[in-house]
């Protein structure tokens, strides 16, 4: 009888905290993402040959110098904002000439990036992907230079506003 009572105890709590348990699961599934893309270049030269190019933020520049990387200087070279709904799959998101990014969002509040070099699949990540996650994948470039992508999560772009009707 004792076990009888146990065991419709631990039914019970299973009944009460499953909708506890589902609530926090359908937090992290089915999100529409904002992704927000960077191609950095790191050197030690003090300025980039291309004017175009700015030195990254304070932020980010904190976070390269306390990682593996060894140049002092970064810089910006392409950012843009990638929507990325439930379930579905961007393809060819061009970083460079030479870099491109497959990303996908298969609703389980994860995201998988397949970056491409040159046309060819260079890696492959899969990883937990919460609001201001970041997550940098790099490689070598010429002179003793490097490239990194900064794959982070964001809030979706703020709407224009639409003027009041005269």
């Amino acid at each position: 009888m004792k076990n009888l009572r146990v065991s419709l105890v631990a039914v019970w709590f299973s009944i009460c905290l499953m909708p506890l348990a589902l609530q926090g699961q359908a937090n992290t599934s089915g999100e529409h993402f904002h992704v927000e893309t960077l191609l950095i270049w790191g050197t030690n030269d003090p300025q980039s040959p291309d004017p175009k190019h700015k030195p990254v933020d304070a932020e980010l520049a904190k976070k390269l110098e306390k990682g593996p990387y060894r140049w002092k200087y970064y810089y910006e070279v392409n950012r843009q904002i990638v929507a990325l709904p439930a379930g579905e799959e961007k393809k060819g998101i061009k970083l460079s000439s030479h870099l491109t990014l497959d990303m996908k969002n298969p609703k389980d509040g994860r995201i998988e990036v397949v970056m491409h070099g040159d046309g060819k699949p260079v890696s492959r990540h899969a990883e937990p992907f919460p609001m201001g996650k970041h997550f940098i994948l790099s490689g070598d470039a010429k002179n003793e230079t490097a490239w990194f992508a900064v794959i982070k999560r964001v809030e979706p772009p703020a709407k224009p506003e639409k003027p009041a009707a005269k």
